[in-house]
């Protein structure tokens, strides 16, 4: 590689993104009224790093999904504005469900989209990622991935495992050693916070982000990632979360403890980062994921007009429950089969979607289009040549949940609100390392 770990130059920015209060709140069906309060702030947050060769642009966006159209306009705003390739460009959602509407999908069918907010979030984001890139000086990069426990469940096992033991750090510090900022990677729905909630919050990450401050410097910034979080909460049932039924310990006092408890592991593993060379490659391809079929559209109208008529009374008994959940699967399939009846090509059909991979020095990082299972992502990293392979969730995409043949053996919540089987997941874990076999090729220029 031949450089070294100061020949990074590296810039950091970010801007609020909280909607006007009175705005409509994305990520539960089950959810009654607009916000009525902010708790804190939600950002857009940038991180170009350099190599001086090549440069790539991480952005982490406090909302619940970021689609692929929206994604694709600020990227090639983004590189209009800086030079950076589109390609190179990465929006994140960090997927707080107390955020507002940037996307219509199976979860918010019939939720308005704010063309006004939508437009102001992209000069949020453009803005952050220039001043992030006009702001490039020579710092130093490490990384590594610390163990963390007590936060994330598999919340589809009845012993709440498998989940990503790790969560991937990224330290940026000036030449003297002082720290600059920190991005943290990490596998869990941030959804503490429940359908009962109005007011505009970050979720968990919010006290990550504010422990890590509070410990490193109030000038450090500071970001949450996500990751392979699609089968990964912190304790609660998607199946009874989704019709509105919200556990007692989902409130702001446990998103402190394990907002906090994931800046401990952080802070713990400082000493364990890894300087990193600076060297960036970014590899992208295409992959045609399958479509789940469906019956014909007038035939899933019928059922989940069927499903309404069972709901008959407010009573919230068992038998009562059951109902509501099959009316809320019966209207996600019932959007799943008009998407399927309406998109182009022959049979059978496929969902296009762009999977990327990046070096920054020995680490590798794996973009994901959606709400992945952690299965595929461990496999995912089992097969990397990379020592430290870490994942972008929701990263320029929104498909809905990738389940694994496990998971969709049991059905359930998430498989229901899935577009795609779970060959899909092995096609995503496949296409990924190759993808990473190659780029561990790509050392010197």
């Amino acid at each position: 590689m031949g450089a070294n770990s100061s020949a990074w130059k590296i810039g950091v920015a970010r801007r609020v993104v909280t909607p006007p209060v009175g705005s409509q709140m994305a990520g539960f069906d089950a959810r009654k009224g607009v916000s009525n309060a902010v708790h804190d702030d939600l950002h857009a947050r940038a991180m170009v790093l350099d190599d001086g060769h090549s440069k790539v642009i991480f952005i982490s966006v406090e909302v619940i999904a970021i689609g692929a159209e929206f994604a694709a306009l600020v990227c090639r705003d983004v590189a209009a504005k800086t030079g950076v390739s589109a390609a190179n460009v990465f929006l994140c959602a960090t997927h707080t469900h107390c955020g507002p509407v940037t996307i219509h999908h199976f979860f918010n069918q019939g939720q308005p989209l704010d063309e006004k907010y939508l437009a102001y979030l992209t000069n949020q984001i453009t803005d952050a990622a220039v001043e992030a890139f006009e702001g490039r000086t020579p710092r130093v990069l490490k990384s590594g991935m610390v163990e963390v426990s007590g936060i994330a469940v598999n919340r589809r096992t009845q012993d709440g495992l498998p989940v990503d033991p790790y969560a991937g750090v990224l330290l940026v510090e000036e030449l003297d050693g002082r720290p600059t900022a920190v991005a943290v990677l990490y596998a869990c729905h941030t959804t503490v916070l429940g359908p009962d909630t109005l007011s505009s919050t970050q979720d968990f990450p919010f006290y990550t982000n504010e422990k890590l401050r509070a410990m490193l410097g109030a000038d450090v910034e500071t970001f949450f990632f996500n990751g392979a979080e699609g089968d990964l909460s912190i304790g609660h049932k998607s199946d009874l979360s989704a019709v509105g039924i919200v556990d007692s310990f989902r409130t702001f006092q446990t998103a402190q403890r394990l907002g906090e408890s994931l800046a401990d592991a952080v802070l713990a593993g400082m000493d364990l980062l890894t300087s990193e060379e600076a060297l960036i490659g970014v590899l992208s391809a295409e992959v045609l994921l399958p479509l789940k079929r469906y019956q014909p559209l007038d035939e899933m109208m019928a059922h989940r007009e069927e499903a309404l008529k069972q709901i008959s009374s407010e009573d919230a008994g068992t038998e009562m429950l059951r109902t509501r959940q099959r009316y809320l699967f019966a209207r996600i399939e019932e959007y799943y089969a008009r998407l399927y009846e309406e998109s182009a090509g022959p049979e059978p059909k496929t969902l296009p979607v762009t999977l990327s991979v990046i070096r920054l020095g020995n680490a590798a990082f794996v973009t994901l289009p959606g709400e992945v299972f952690v299965r595929i992502a461990l496999g995912i990293r089992d097969a990397s040549p990379f020592p430290r392979t870490m994942f972008l969730g929701l990263t320029n995409d929104y498909i809905g949940y990738v389940p694994d043949h496990e998971a969709t053996s049991a059905s359930g919540y998430e498989v229901i609100a899935s577009r795609v089987p779970a060959s899909a997941g092995d096609m995503l874990r496949e296409a990924a390392a190759k993808l990473l076999q190659t780029l561990q090729q790509f050392s010197e220029r």
